[in-house]
């Protein structure tokens, strides 16, 4: 059966769980498998991004033809009106069908010209857009295990547009080198761009699940997002960019750090590296401590609506003015969300949010949404779980690898587990807070298991550590010798040549600003030591390191960094 539409045609391009989106059809990608079932697909390219993915023919239609069909008039995705107008500019730059340049001749009784030869079709489709979300694609691998990866990169560039002359806009550049057959001039005409433009990096292009993955994977879940490659300065520190929706100014991300306590300014100039496209759902948050500021301020970037709710409510009004919503309790909060997460210090502030007056568990009704990502024990997710299903709400747990910068960043790994359709509802939230996202299945508990284990090792690295450095004080060696050599041998990781430099900068100021509180770190390890007594596995080293975060406590350092463990070594 001949194909409905043709490489270069203009279309409308409709995945499930999403509305129809511009794009080209183009050739197909090597990289990107043809999807196994025998319906007839075209590999469509989504105008807006550089992203592409296998499209059933039956969700495609020609874009001329149904201008006005698909068009949105109500709760119009980020990046859509970007995408409209970088398909409106192909469409003109397309040159006349002969049936048009008929019509025109007719209409301005002037002879008929003959119709101009087409350009040859790029293999790579390409369009000039801002530095907003857009569709995208992502490799869902057919195992019980799905763990979907985050991490596609652009840059910018200043390139101006010649019908509407901007400041410096982030672009997707394709490369000339992929595109045979083609003049460079007739390459940069096609595309409306200067010559020369700077390449831009893409990895980890992932294959589409065929239709009966689809049928079980929401679209949102197959997303990939386009993280922005900030500029290096000369100290090389990435550079902020502008954000045009929050109206801050630029700033370069400095060292210093504010304490728990307070809401971190560069928190409210930092710019958003990423590009998401946000669900329509409401999202509420609960807690903004050190983590809960930067997640919630990278959801609201990238154009997430966003009510939050803290115990200090004072910690609200930055981010009521960078345009969240604020609730007056966690029962307001979920009554008005559809989707509600928590990050809060441990689980008792889990159990009073959830359970406590006007808790969590009050505004809980069917088809409600809840996500935990606070880092407790394993009993109190399954009570928060139970109550949640109890009451015909949707659990999720979503503990987070990483601590203060990369939640500022929204560089952190989401552990999940619970419901698989809320995970993939959620999907573009974990977008926009971390840098890759793992559901490690339904079962509840999971990804709290997984949590405990990461930060076992964490904290048994860090009172290693913390006992080289006070060693190497006590026996004359520079410490800021041995943070250079551990950061240059086969040690170096970032962990090691973070704090390392964080002790050797607390020897001379006497401060451990921190990213990772000591307390909590402390805590993690109590609640891995009670996993290992229920499933009897010795934990020699995590028990040792126990007693020195403990030490550390003692001190007076529970609520500094994790590095003031060098106290305890010391002491």
């Amino acid at each position: 059966m001949a194909a409905k539409f043709k490489v270069g045609d203009l279309v409308w391009a409709k995945m499930k769980g999403f509305p129809a989106w511009p794009g080209r059809v183009i050739q197909p990608k090597d990289e990107v498998k043809r999807p196994s079932n025998k319906k007839p697909h075209h590999f469509v390219f989504f105008f807006g991004s550089e992203n592409y993915a296998w499209i059933p023919e039956e969700s495609i239609h020609l874009y001329a033809d149904n201008r006005n069909k698909y068009s949105l008039t109500s709760r119009i995705p980020r990046g859509f009106k970007e995408a409209i107008e970088a398909i409106e500019d192909a469409l003109k730059a397309l040159p006349a069908s002969p049936a048009e340049s008929t019509t025109k001749g007719k209409n301005k009784d002037s002879a008929k010209k003959p119709t101009p030869v087409r350009k040859p079709t790029l293999k790579r489709p390409l369009s000039a857009s801002k530095d907003e979300p857009r569709p995208s694609t992502s490799k869902t691998p057919p195992t019980k295990r799905q763990k979907i990866l985050v991490n596609t990169q652009t840059v910018k560039s200043p390139v101006k547009s010649p019908e509407t002359p901007k400041s410096s806009e982030s672009i997707v550049i394709p490369d000339y080198s992929k595109t045979p057959n083609i003049s460079k001039d007739e390459f940069y005409q096609e595309i409306g761009l200067s010559p020369e433009p700077t390449k831009i990096k893409s990895k980890d292009v992932y294959d589409m699940p065929d239709d009966e993955e689809m049928d079980k994977v929401s679209w949102l879940s197959m997303t990939m997002s386009l993280q922005v490659k900030g500029r290096q300065g000369t100290s090389g520190k990435s550079q902020g960019y502008q954000h045009k929706d929050l109206g801050v100014p630029s700033t370069t991300t400095g060292t210093a750090v504010s304490s728990s306590t307070q809401i971190d300014d560069a928190l409210l100039t930092r710019n958003s590296a990423k590009s998401v496209i946000p669900t329509p759902l409401r999202i509420g948050f609960l807690g903004l401590g050190i983590m809960g500021q930067g997640m919630v301020m990278n959801l609201l970037r990238s154009g997430h609506e966003v009510t939050v709710w803290n115990r200090t409510a004072s910690k609200c009004r930055e981010f009521v003015k960078a345009g969240a919503l604020r609730g007056t309790s966690p029962n307001d909060v979920v009554q008005n969300c559809d989707i509600t997460f928590t990050c809060v210090a441990d689980s008792g502030a889990v159990r009073d949010i959830v359970f406590g007056n006007s808790g969590v568990l009050q505004g809980i009704s069917r088809g409600k949404c809840y996500v935990e990502m606070s880092t407790v024990d394993e009993e109190t997710v399954e009570d928060v779980a139970e109550a949640i299903m109890a009451r015909g709400g949707v659990f999720l747990e979503a503990p987070v690898v990483g601590s203060r910068v990369p939640a500022l960043e929204g560089r952190l790994v989401i552990l999940t587990s619970g419901d698989r359709k809320l995970y993939d509802d959620c999907f573009s939230c974990f977008e926009a807070m971390g840098k890759k996202s793992f559901y490690l299945g339904n079962e509840v508990g999971t990804a709290t298991r997984m949590k405990l284990i990461h930060n076992m090792l964490l904290g048994t690295v860090m009172a290693g550590l913390a006992e080289a450095m006070a060693l190497a004080e006590k026996v004359g060696i520079d410490m800021e010798d041995l943070s250079e050599v551990l950061s240059l041998g086969s040690l170096s990781c970032p962990t090691i040549n973070h704090k390392s430099q964080a002790i050797v900068n607390a020897m001379v100021n006497g401060k451990f600003d921190p990213h990772f509180p000591l307390q909590h770190q402390q805590k993690d390890l109590r609640l891995v030591l009670g996993l290992g007594d229920r499933v009897e596995q010795p934990l020699y080293v995590a028990s040792a390191a126990n007693e020195m975060f403990k030490k550390a406590r003692s001190l007076g350092f529970s609520e500094s960094d994790i590095s003031a463990v060098v106290r305890a070594a010391n002491a």
